[in-house]
C-alpha cells in the first residue's frame, strides 16, 4: 500500500443529486411527482408533496406527491391550509422562506372542518408533517411538505434538507424570471415555474386601464377576467371582478383590499384588488393577478389569449417551429394565399406588424 492512500478521504454531498431534480422539475423536463420520487429518500420521507398556494391560501393546487393516494392529496389540498394554524404565520414573512418542523396538530379551540379531522384520524397519513413554505412570484407560494412516521430516529436533518432545497429552487426561479435558462420540452402533467406568473395593472373610475405591461391585453382573456377594447378600456369583465372594482372606485368610504379566486380550463388565478391613492384623474384600483397556466394544447392558449380561430392558432404554432410560411401552409394542407390571409388577420388581431413581433408575443404565452 502506498503511503498516501492511508490519508485519502472521499467526500460526498448527499444533496448533490437534489439540485438536478429540482432544476429538471422547475423547467418542466420532468413532472414534480417524478422529481419528488427521487427526492423523498434524501429527506427520509415516507410521504412528500409539493403544493402551490395563492394569496390568503384559500386556493391550493397540488403540483405533485409521492406516498399518498389521490384521496389524501385531494383532502390536503381542500383543507390543509384552513386547518393548519401554522400557515397564518407565513403572512408575516411574505418575502422569506419559512420552515415548520412540528407535526400537524388538531386545534385546541373550537374546531372547524370536522370532516377533515375525522378523515385524517382514519387515514394512514404519516404523523410528522414538516413543511417548507417558499415565496415564488406575486401572491404565489410553494409548499414542500415532508411526512415521516412519528418516532423514527434514522431520518436526515430536515432543516439542512429544506435549506438546500430552498437555495436551489430560489436560484432556478430567479434565472427563469430573467430568461437565463433556455426553453425546454415540457413533460406531460408538468408545472414548470415559468407556468406560474403574475401581472399588475391600474384601473380608473372610467374602467380605463393604466400602468399595465404590453401583454395585459392578452393575459386578461386567457385567464377569463375580461378584455381590453381598442381604447384600452375594460370590457366583458368577470362579475366578481366587476363588483370588486366597483367597491373600490365608486364607494364613498375607503375600501379594503379584496381577494378573488378564479379556476378555469387554462389557468387558475388569484386576483388582489386594492384601492390606490386618489389622483388628479380620480379614484383608481390596483389589480395584481397571480396565476398558474395549466398544461394544455398551445392552440387553445392562442385562441383564448389572442381571439384566434382554430386554424389561425394552428398556423401560429407551426410558425414557431418552421421558418417559412410556405412550409407551414403545406403542413396544414392550405394554399400560400390562405396562409397569408391568416397571418394578416393575426397581425390585425394582436396589433403587431411583422412575423417576428408576432412570434415574440406568442412565445410569451407558449
Amino acid at each position: 500500500m502506498r503511503s498516501y492512500d492511508r490519508f485519502m478521504i472521499i467526500l460526498s454531498n448527499r444533496y448533490d443529486s437534489l439540485d438536478s431534480h429540482i432544476a429538471d422539475a422547475a423547467q418542466g423536463i420532468i413532472s414534480w411527482s417524478e422529481a419528488l420520487e427521487e427526492i423523498a429518500p434524501l429527506a427520509g420521507a415516507d410521504g412528500i408533496s409539493m403544493d402551490l398556494m395563492f394569496g390568503d391560501n384559500r386556493m391550493v393546487r397540488s403540483l405533485g406527491s409521492v406516498g399518498f393516494d389521490q384521496a389524501m392529496v385531494d383532502a390536503y389540498s381542500d383543507y390543509y391550509h384552513r386547518v393548519d394554524p401554522r400557515i397564518s404565520i407565513i403572512q408575516k414573512f411574505a418575502d422569506h422562506g419559512v420552515i415548520f418542523t412540528e407535526e400537524l396538530r388538531r386545534p385546541d379551540g373550537p374546531e372547524g372542518c370536522t370532516e377533515f379531522w375525522e378523515w385524517l384520524d382514519q387515514s394512514d397519513a404519516p404523523g410528522d408533517a414538516s413543511a417548507l413554505v417558499m415565496p415564488l412570484v406575486g401572491d404565489a407560494r410553494l409548499v414542500l411538505a415532508v411526512h415521516r412516521v412519528t418516532g423514527r430516529n434514522d431520518t436526515p436533518d430536515i432543516t439542512a434538507f429544506f435549506q438546500r432545497f430552498y437555495d436551489k429552487l430560489n436560484a432556478i426561479n430567479t434565472m427563469l424570471r430573467r430568461g437565463v435558462l433556455p426553453e425546454t420540452c415540457i413533460a406531460p402533467q408538468a408545472y414548470p415555474l415559468s407556468n406560474i406568473d403574475c401581472f399588475t395593472f391600474g384601473v380608473d373610475d372610467a374602467l380605463q386601464v393604466r400602468s399595465s405591461d404590453l401583454v395585459t391585453r392578452y393575459r386578461l382573456p386567457l385567464i377569463g377576467l375580461g378584455r381590453l377594447d381598442e381604447e384600452g378600456q375594460l370590457a366583458d369583465v368577470q362579475p366578481d371582478l366587476q363588483a370588486a372594482l366597483g367597491s373600490v372606485l365608486q364607494s364613498a368610504l375607503p375600501s379594503r383590499e379584496t381577494e378573488l379566486t378564479f379556476k378555469g380550463a387554462l389557468t387558475d388565478a388569484m386576483v388582489r384588488v386594492s384601492p390606490a391613492v386618489d389622483t388628479e384623474q380620480g379614484r383608481r384600483a390596483d389589480v395584481m393577478v397571480t396565476f398558474v397556466k395549466h398544461t394544455a394544447e398551445i392552440e387553445k392558449v392562442f385562441m383564448r389569449a389572442f381571439g384566434l380561430t382554430r386554424r389561425q392558432a394552428e398556423l401560429l404554432e407551426l410558425l414557431r417551429k418552421v421558418e417559412k410560411l410556405d412550409e407551414a401552409a403545406q403542413m396544414m394542407a392550405i394554399s400560400r394565399n390562405t396562409a397569408r390571409v391568416f397571418l394578416a388577420q393575426m397581425f390585425e388581431r394582436t396589433g403587431v406588424h411583422s412575423k417576428t413581433e408576432l412570434l415574440q408575443l406568442a412565445n410569451r404565452f407558449a
